[in-house]
């Protein structure tokens, strides 16, 4: 199975100045609010705590559709076992395994993504529920069969929310990229992304060289427009560690 590979590129420095050279109009982006799901007595140090072992649960609630994603990510092939080892879509749940770049970093992540009626999360979010008790049930399997022993998915709460501006499509060069912005306290955020699938009769080293192409050429692309490139952690890794500090304070 070859894993599609999608780049992403954090932008550093004045976010409002970088959309504009990116021709982000505001009134054709998508807006969704996001919430990241964390036990509700993380303690008082270090990193969240599903964060630290790699796990990621978001909710997203927007106009058109909700949806809650279970993401194992950066993870490896072995953890992947039975029908987890390879994508699928069954009523109720989608999984996807994909490649994610971002500057030199190479991970493996896998996600299974539920989708929801329009509002029933942010709903949900709003009465205080355990966020364990939203999860789909193949979400539940997923997590006890591709986690280790011992990490304690339950008694969570949503932190957030974090508001998505979300442009699709956007003209970088000759590439098109996602766009999408989020803002919560202290954090305004803007990544880039490009998804690179298989084609019929790629290679794997064939899949790799176009996704090195491309990543090179959308670099080089934005440096041109003169936005700049940042160099830290995921926009995901910064608002989970900021959304559990405020938590922790809170």
């Amino acid at each position: 199975m070859i894993t599609p590979i999608e780049i992403k590129v954090n932008l550093d420095g004045d976010v409002a100045a970088a959309l504009h050279r990116l021709r982000c109009p505001e009134t054709a982006a998508a807006y969704r609010d996001i919430w990241f799901a964390e036990p509700l007595h993380p303690g008082t140090a270090g990193a969240p705590t599903l964060l630290s072992s790699r796990i990621v649960i978001r909710l997203r609630s927007g106009a058109e559709e909700d949806d809650l994603t279970v993401k194992l990510r950066p993870c490896v092939r072995s953890q992947l076992t039975g029908r987890w080892a390879a994508p699928f879509t069954e009523p109720g749940v989608a999984y996807r395994i994909e490649s994610d770049w971002s500057g030199d970093r190479r991970m493996l992540s896998a996600s299974a993504i539920s989708a929801r009626p329009a509002g029933s999360l942010r709903a949900a979010v709003a009465r205080g529920v355990d966020v364990t008790d939203t999860l789909h049930s193949a979400q539940r399997q997923f997590l006890v069969s591709c986690t280790p022993p011992g990490i304690a998915v339950d008694h969570l709460c949503a932190m957030g929310p974090v508001a998505s501006a979300r442009w699709s499509g956007v003209g970088v060069g000759d590439l098109r990229a996602d766009v999408e912005r989020w803002t919560t306290t202290g954090l305004d955020l803007v990544e880039l992304s490009l998804k690179i699938a298989p084609r019929q009769g790629d290679s794997p080293v064939d899949l790799h060289l176009r996704a090195l192409a491309a990543q090179r050429e959308l670099e080089a692309a934005l440096r041109t427009l003169g936005v700049t490139i940042a160099s830290g952690g995921t926009k995901t890794e910064q608002v989970l560690t900021a959304l559990a500090a405020a938590h922790r304070l809170g």
